[in-house]
C-alpha cells in the first residue's frame, strides 16, 4: 500500500515541476514584457522631444503623401482636357480646311449673288510719259 501512495506521489510531482518550469517561462516573458520597468515619468520626459519629432516627422509623411496624389490627380485632369482640347483642334482644323476649298467657298457666296470668274483676269498697266 505503501507503494501505491510513493508511486501515487512520484507520479503527480512531474506535473508539478513540468507546471513549475512554464510558470518559470510565463514569468520571464511577463518580465520581458513588462514595460513598467523600462517607462516612468523621467524616462518619459526625457524622449517627449524624441516623440514629438517623430509625431511632426509623421505628420509631414502623411502631408507629402497627400501632396503628391493630389498633384498626380491635377497632372491626370490636365492631362485630359489638353487631349479633349487636342481633338477640338483637329476637328476644327480639318472643318476650316473643308470649308475653305474653292468649291465650298462658291457655294456659300451663291446667295449673295457672286460667281466664279470664268475668264482670267486682266492685267492693268500704266503707261507713264516719260516724266
Amino acid at each position: 500500500m505503501k507503494r501505491e501512495k510513493d508511486e501515487e506521489l512520484i507520479g503527480n510531482t512531474e506535473p508539478v515541476q513540468e507546471e513549475k518550469k512554464n510558470r518559470k517561462k510565463k514569468s520571464n516573458i511577463m518580465d520581458l514584457l513588462d514595460v513598467s520597468k523600462w517607462v516612468s515619468y523621467d524616462t518619459v520626459i526625457r524622449n517627449l522631444p524624441f516623440v514629438l519629432f517623430m509625431a511632426a516627422l509623421g505628420i509631414v509623411y502623411i502631408w507629402n503623401s497627400h501632396h503628391f496624389e493630389k498633384s498626380v490627380r491635377d497632372a491626370n485632369t490636365i492631362e485630359k482636357q489638353m487631349k479633349e482640347l487636342k481633338w477640338e483642334f483637329t476637328t476644327t482644323k480639318s472643318e476650316l480646311e473643308y470649308s475653305s476649298k474653292m468649291s465650298e467657298v462658291s457655294k456659300m457666296v451663291l446667295t449673295t449673288g457672286l460667281q466664279e470668274l470664268r475668264v482670267p483676269p486682266k492685267k492693268i498697266v500704266e503707261v507713264s510719259n516719260g516724266n
